[in-house]
């Protein structure tokens, strides 16, 4: 069994109890724009591979199958299915949005939400999803995981923990 007794003067447990209700959310919605904020930018990278629709870049015309087994023809280009995802119109990477806690936004594909303690980075495109993990018409260039390697990227070092203890530490003071 553990007890725990405090004893101690009266502003100092009024200033952690305050911290406690004020401070620690104040401090943790600032760290989770913080780290949003970057991800979003390390994801941004993963999404600005060379490409492009001009004729200099279209090689040619190229097909795949699909599923119900009628070919389907399109443009092929310089760096179809490279890694960053080439940048043929810049849709995919101006969709990309992120949202601070306690927000909402729709999109394409639906209703996206941050809860009080959380911050969401997402691509409501109609495609985000077939790039990602490699489906659809992009099987054949496999996953490129944008999304997954933007947070691996920023998170490199530790960061999300040094930025969430960084903005404690400025409450504390």
């Amino acid at each position: 069994m553990l007890n725990v007794r405090i004893e101690g003067d009266k502003a100092l447990i009024q200033g952690l109890n305050r911290l406690a209700a004020d401070g620690l959310p104040r401090a943790s919605e600032r760290g989770l724009v913080r780290i949003a904020e970057g991800i979003y930018g390390e994801v941004l990278y993963w999404l600005s591979g060379v490409g492009g629709a001009s004729k200099k870049t279209r090689t040619d015309y190229a097909g795949f199958t699909n599923k119900s087994g009628k070919e389907v023809m399109f443009r092929s280009y310089q760096g179809s299915g490279e890694y960053p995802v080439p940048k043929r119109t810049g849709y995919l990477s101006q969709q990309l949005d992120w949202l601070k806690p306690g927000e909402s936004k729709s999109g394409d594909v639906g209703i996206f939400t941050a809860g009080k303690n959380e911050a969401v980075i997402y691509n409501p495109s109609l495609y985000a999803n077939a790039i990602h993990e490699g489906k659809g018409s992009s099987a054949k260039f496999g996953p490129r995981r944008f999304m997954t390697d933007g947070l691996e990227r920023f998170n490199a070092g530790d960061a999300m923990k040094r930025i969430m203890e960084e903005e404690i530490a400025k409450e504390i003071k």
